[in-house]
């Protein structure tokens, strides 16, 4: 997301949200994470708001705080850390696979349809699978566009 800044007699000045994100989260400890930035432009303020590990160190925090301050300083931004803590996800990417409902869920379809199906059935059907996901990657996605407009292009160039 792009934030104004400001408006000078050249032009506008903005700011981009996702890179302040990506500096902002390169320059973290690995057990804090970036959730978001917003920018108040007529007070030049950057808020961060990261997430708190589980447990809760008063002077990284602080010294954290100190660090981006300093570090946006020159530019003229004011850095203000808005500290969360991360909601408990049931179903985060964190974990043992096999304690999660999807899993279970996956395992039961596919010993089901081994059962059903047969191998040979399996695999005319992750064969399908397969074909329709390329053929929908090709219309639906840029890339596959691409591709598209780049073969008809080299077939009409052969055609000449």
């Amino acid at each position: 997301m792009l934030f104004l800044w400001t408006i000078t007699k050249r032009g506008k000045i903005w700011i981009d949200g996702d890179a302040f994100r990506q500096i902002i989260a390169s320059r973290l400890p690995a057990d804090f994470s970036c959730q978001e930035v917003s920018f108040v432009g007529d007070q030049s303020l950057l808020n961060i708001y990261i997430t708190l590990p589980d447990q809760n160190d008063p002077q990284k925090r602080m010294a954290l705080t100190d660090k981006f301050a300093e570090f946006f300083r020159p530019s003229g931004i004011n850095v203000h850390i808005h500290w969360t803590r991360k909601a408990p996800d049931e179903y985060s990417s964190a974990g043992a696979v096999w304690k999660k409902p999807l899993f279970w869920a996956a395992l039961a379809g596919g010993v089901s349809g081994l059962a059903n199906l047969g191998v040979r059935g399996i695999a005319w059907l992750a064969g399908s699978a397969l074909v329709g996901y390329v053929i929908s990657w090709i219309i639906l996605s840029e890339d596959g566009n691409k591709l598209i407009t780049k073969l008809v292009t080299d077939i009409k160039n052969i055609r000449r």
